[in-house]
């Protein structure tokens, strides 16, 4: 090898080859830059804690079939289940504010996802019909009977696939800001399929992760989408996401969902479903607006909508004693 190199070195040292300099140089710099963007990424996950429990209650895990899910349990009553939304760094501590007071009434559970909060992330297929076995292995083993459940945003979707496949399991569905499936041809889609694309990369996917789940990026999106009330996006709100978004494997379940690869219509599922079901929406939400909640009413004419005021895409948390009141009339309404 020694030759090789020597002649390499003189090659590149003679003056009449003053691209292969810029060329030695260049490789340098991408070395450089490489190794101090892995050393950043190591940094980032070392200085990590894992994520702590803040409902309350009894925590507990379920074997699931491709690793364990986390879970909380308390209450006396009719069960229910909680479905927390895919936004970044989602988990069951979307629930700390509705959780106490549903268990007033209700037997609750607020699961965690795999690949999200404290369940196990392992590098595996994160799509509806994997989300929707979740829901259902999960009530038949866990809960033992049906259950009314309160899904947020992207949840809906696969709390409805899980209806349809098995409305023996479900009684009730409340469904908070449900989201529609962007078309495969929308820029925003194919946007999403090329950054998927480059988070599969070693050391630049890794960097581009971390960079999007920022505490600053966090805050940004938070801002953004999740409160009317600004003031709810504090310290305290941020670190907890910034600590779930930087868990060992957190980034397989967020790329499926980036991707698309998590994305489901459940509009023709939802049309065909016999579940009561209660829509509620922030009325100042962006994505998806309140205005797309005609489609999901037309489609289902049983179905009812609560808007609440001054509320994006977690009514729930910004308004929290208006929706414990919306949800805890709809469930203990007689048919």
């Amino acid at each position: 090898i020694e030759p090789y190199q020597d002649d390499y070195d003189v090659l590149v040292s003679k003056d009449c080859c003053p691209g292969m300099k810029l060329l030695k140089g260049l490789a340098i710099l991408i070395g450089a830059t490489a190794g101090a963007a892995f050393a950043a990424n190591t940094l980032i996950a070392l200085r990590t804690p894992p994520p702590d429990d803040r409902l309350g209650g009894l925590f507990e895990r379920y074997p699931g079939r491709l690793g364990d899910l986390a879970y909380t349990v308390s209450g006396d009553g009719p069960p229910l289940l909680l479905l927390h939304s895919l936004y970044p760094g989602a988990s069951m501590a979307e629930w700390e504010k509705n959780f106490a007071a549903l268990a007033e009434q209700f037997t609750v559970y607020a699961l965690d996802f795999l690949g999200w909060g404290a369940s196990d992330k392992p590098e595996a297929l994160y799509n509806a019909d994997e989300y929707a076995e979740q829901i259902e292995f999960f009530i038949e083993d866990m809960i033992g009977a049906p259950c009314a459940i309160v899904a947020s945003g992207q949840s809906g979707a696969f709390a409805i696939r899980a209806g349809a496949r098995r409305s023996d399991l479900i009684n009730n569905l409340v469904l908070i800001c449900p989201s529609l499936p962007d078309h495969p041809e929308m820029p925003q889609q194919k946007a999403q399929q090329a950054l998927d694309k480059l988070l599969q990369l070693p050391i630049i996917g890794t960097s581009l992760y971390n960079f999007r789940m920022s505490r600053q990026a966090l805050d940004e999106w938070a801002r953004r989408h999740l409160f009317f009330n600004k003031n709810h996006v504090d310290e305290a709100f941020i670190g907890s996401r910034h600590i779930a978004t930087h868990q060992p494997g957190a980034h397989h379940a967020a790329r499926a969902v980036w991707s698309g690869e998590a994305a489901h219509d459940a509009f023709l599922e939802w049309e065909e479903l016999t579940i009561p079901a209660l829509l509620i929406w922030g009325r100042n939400a962006l994505q998806p607006p309140v205005d797309t909640a005609p489609e999901w009413l037309a489609l289902k004419t049983n179905a009812h909508l609560e808007v609440i005021e001054e509320a994006m895409l977690l009514p729930h948390a910004e308004h929290p004693a208006r929706f414990n009141q919306i949800v805890t009339h709809w469930l203990s309404r007689r048919p």
